[in-house]
């Protein structure tokens, strides 16, 4: 049976403000992340963890039997949540290495799990493993639920990105389910373009255009269209149902600048509401989860 016709809500969406007047998704991020202000639930973050477990409990994946691969996983609060729900949790990622080495993908990850843990989890149930996501060290079909969250954005350029969907897709088993979570403009200008992040680059000898190629922009941030060209399409999974690209008026309240020396600037001058960003010259974007099931063999 197709997941379209067990499914509660719509799933394949941008991040939304109004997501959060849902009591089924706060009660799911008071679970996964507890004890935070219930002001401080209004996060992109809490909003991926809850659309992922929301997802995996309506498909029914949230068993004994069922074994999860989390790509680019650092130390996120689900890993744990997880692990006292299913049989088994792999954790990959780049630990020790490259942009996160020192905040979500710490090293210390590969022999102190218990280290990062926010609540009681069943310690033989998660696996941590330093892999690159361009090439995961697994058979194919291993794997019931794979999922990736704000972290295939930052895997390369194009090309990388798109070898990444494919490993995702070649260890999901028939019958199984993906979850992606990235960044997705909510609208898109001349200033936005690749080739002009690139060009700024060349100007200002690297002072500006960070790691902008002709391909790439300075931010990690996709199109609806490269969405598809570079991570549906490649994966050679299905999406449960139509991305929907609406999102509320309110959505835009407290849209936050990302500076180039990672400060965050939200127009209030508080964190929270946290649902836009946007990077100094470039167009806002949000969170957009996308997700998958692969057709039965």
């Amino acid at each position: 049976m197709s997941a379209q016709a067990t499914l509660s809500r719509q799933y394949v969406k941008l991040c939304d403000r109004r997501d959060f007047d849902d009591e089924r998704l706060r009660a799911t991020i008071r679970d996964i992340v507890p004890g935070r202000p219930e002001d401080e639930e209004v996060e992109r973050k809490n909003w991926e963890y809850a659309l992922l477990a929301m997802f995996l409990e309506d498909v029914g994946a949230l068993t004994e039997d069922t074994e999860v691969l989390a790509v680019g996983a650092g130390h996120e609060h689900v890993l744990y949540w997880l692990t006292n729900r299913v049989a088994r949790v792999v954790a990959t990622d780049i630990y020790g290495e490259g942009t996160f080495s020192g905040r979500e993908a710490d090293d210390s990850m590969l022999t102190n799990p218990a280290a990062f843990a926010p609540y009681p989890y069943r310690e033989d149930r998660l696996e941590v493993r330093h892999m690159d996501a361009r090439e995961v060290d697994f058979p194919d079909e291993s794997f019931d639920v794979v999922f990736s969250l704000s972290s295939i954005e930052h895997f390369g350029g194009p090309a990388d990105i798109q070898q990444a969907s494919r490993e995702i897709g070649r260890v999901l088993r028939p019958g199984g389910h993906a979850f992606i979570a990235t960044e997705c403009f909510l609208e898109y200008g001349p200033l936005d373009v690749p080739t002009v992040h690139f060009l700024a680059r060349v100007a200002t000898l690297g002072r500006m255009g960070g790691q902008a190629t002709p391909r790439r922009r300075a931010i990690d941030v996709f199109t609806p269209r490269e969405l598809h060209s570079r991570i549906v399409d490649p994966s050679g999974l299905r999406l449960v149902q139509p991305l929907d690209t609406t999102v509320s008026p309110e959505t835009y309240e407290n849209v936050a600048t990302i500076h180039g020396d990672s400060r965050v600037e939200p127009e209030s001058g508080v964190f929270h509401p946290h649902t836009v960003v946007r990077a100094p010259r470039t167009s806002r974007w949000t969170s957009v989860a996308l997700a998958f099931e692969k057709p039965a063999a």
